[in-house]
């Protein structure tokens, strides 16, 4: 990857090889596994949080998010100031600051500190998603590129799949405040291998469009806050800040292809690879979100399991994903990144397909394979985004065009949640009404007892929990077809989605093209 001079020059960014190659992959992966994990960790443990510092259920619910809504306001940011600044020492005051905030949140002696702590983590946690991918995309060269792009993936889906687990076995054994401790500790790792092996890149000298920053900000705040909040319903609390949010949006968009230094060049839209590539990601991330709260349904609702059933039929499942990315680097290489694309999109689908033949007693190995499925399908859809993504970035723009990624998955896995929950309730009420009225559950309290909350990860492993699960199994108690029912049809339903994607990667992604 190259850079750009002060003269205006194009200069070619310090590679890497051997061990140091390998290491900065490590440390790049752990950077992403802190900012997919700790979200997870905090939903896992929230309970136990909240009863330590004394919160009530809605503010318990907002600092679960508080990390991920200051994440999605600050990745843009995050990569612009990577190209103007050295991504390297913008991933390291990543990295200090989740060390930094995490202790602080571990302390937190009331939940004002542990809001301004999660608020803090969160801006870490854009550094890192948002300059991660394009560090490794800097340092190595074209024809080593795509194969360490698999490779970072692979160890970043690795590292992501024990840290729930040992962040929710220390709150279990030695509190709450332990659970915090799992983020600094790997992030002092990946600071020690950045510090030692990975190269400084060069930095564009062009001028940094703050304004558009604020509007992109404000935009993405608003849009991810108002989605998480439409399970409420079209609420006032609901539409002004998706409005706030669309218009900051179009402000954005305007000011972008009318300034000679924007934040983002959004003519990088107009290459179709980058546009498919977008979409293919954006379905990966809604889907993922979506699953998951419907595998969290069938778990909870259904089976009486334990939520944290879930987070184990995750674990297994992460270390396919991580298995399948590095495969997807060296199957694109082979057969194209169209090929592997659609690929990935048929075996997401094949996820939801597996969900409509969930019943009551269903073995576990069926919903495990849906799990799966969903989990690997994504790793293979994001190998190729990944390459297609950054090859298309223009010289000083890695860091942008990287964060445009990470901005666009976190919005979409948002939605996913919250819109599969939304219609899937709407689904069983509409068919469970006559039972619930020999009940004294109204339809209001059914829908409450059915709400979720999620840790909002980009990868979604293992953060989503029914906030109530006692609650919410009286509710489907003796209406147990008709949450079957709502699951296997949105399961159809939302099938539309990768077919599309795929329809779009097939007409629009032609072989010749594939840089694979």
């Amino acid at each position: 990857m190259a850079s750009v001079d002060s003269s205006g020059s194009v200069v070619h960014a310090p590679q890497v090889t051997g061990l140091a190659a390998t290491m900065t992959v490590v440390a790049m992966g752990l950077g992403f596994s802190i900012a997919n994990a700790d979200p997870t960790i905090l939903s896992a443990d929230i309970a136990q949080v909240r009863a330590g510092l004394g919160m009530t259920g809605s503010t318990a619910s907002f600092v679960a998010s508080l990390a991920t809504l200051t994440l999605a306001a600050a990745v843009l940011g995050a990569g612009a100031l990577g190209d103007r600044f050295g991504k390297r020492r913008l991933f390291v005051v990543g990295l200090l600051s989740t060390i930094v905030f995490n202790l602080v949140a571990a302390a937190a002696p009331n939940a004002g500190t542990l809001m301004v702590a999660r608020a803090g983590a969160g801006v870490g946690f854009a550094l890192l998603l948002g300059l991660s991918l394009a560090i490794v995309n800097d340092v190595f060269p074209p024809d080593r590129r795509a194969g360490a792009i698999a490779w970072y993936l692979g160890a970043a889906f690795a590292l992501s799949a024990p840290q729930p687990a040992i962040g929710s076995m220390l709150a279990e054994h030695f509190g709450w405040r332990a659970g915090f401790l799992v983020t600094p500790v790997v992030a002092v790792l990946a600071l020690v291998i950045t510090l030692r092996f990975v190269p400084e890149t060069l930095r564009a000298q062009r001028k940094l469009d703050l304004a558009g920053l604020a509007l992109v900000a404000a935009a993405l705040l608003c849009t991810v806050y108002g989605i998480s909040r439409l399970a409420e319903g079209l609420k006032i609390g609901t539409i002004v800040p998706l409005a706030i949010g669309a218009l900051a949006g179009a402000v954005f968009g305007w000011r972008e292809l009318h300034t000679p230094t924007p934040a983002v060049d959004l003519r990088i839209f107009g290459s179709t690879r980058f546009t498919v590539a977008v979409c293919a990601g954006a379905t990966y991330n809604f889907l993922t979100g979506g699953c998951t709260i419907l595998f969290a349904y069938y778990l909870v609702t259904i089976r009486g399991e334990s939520p944290a059933m879930l987070g184990l039929l995750l674990v297994p499942a992460t270390i396919m994903q991580a298995l399948a990315a590095t495969g997807a680097g060296k199957a694109a290489g082979r057969f194209g990144d169209r090929t592997v694309l659609v690929t990935g999109l048929v075996v997401l689908l094949a996820g939801l397909l597996v969900l409509t033949a969930l019943g009551e007693h269903t073995p576990m190995i069926v919903l495990f394979a849906a799990v799966a499925l969903v989990s690997v399908g994504g790793a293979v859809v994001q190998t190729p985004q990944s390459t297609i993504m950054m090859s298309s970035a223009p010289a000083d723009l890695g860091g942008a065009v990287s964060a445009v990624k990470s901005a666009t998955g976190q919005a979409a896995y948002s939605l996913g949640p919250t819109l599969f929950a939304l219609i899937g309730t709407t689904m069983f009420l509409q068919d469970g009404r006559e039972k619930l009225a020999r009940t004294d559950i109204t339809e209001e309290q059914a829908r409450e007892a059915l709400r979720v909350a999620h840790g909002g990860t980009t990868a979604g492993s293992g953060g989503t929990n029914v906030l109530d699960p006692e609650r919410a199994r009286a509710v489907v108690e003796g209406a147990t077809e008709s949450m079957l029912g709502a699951i296997h049809t949105l399961g159809l339903v939302m099938a539309s989605v990768p077919l599309a994607a795929i329809a779009v990667a097939v007409i629009l992604l032609r072989p010749e093209e594939n840089d694979g």
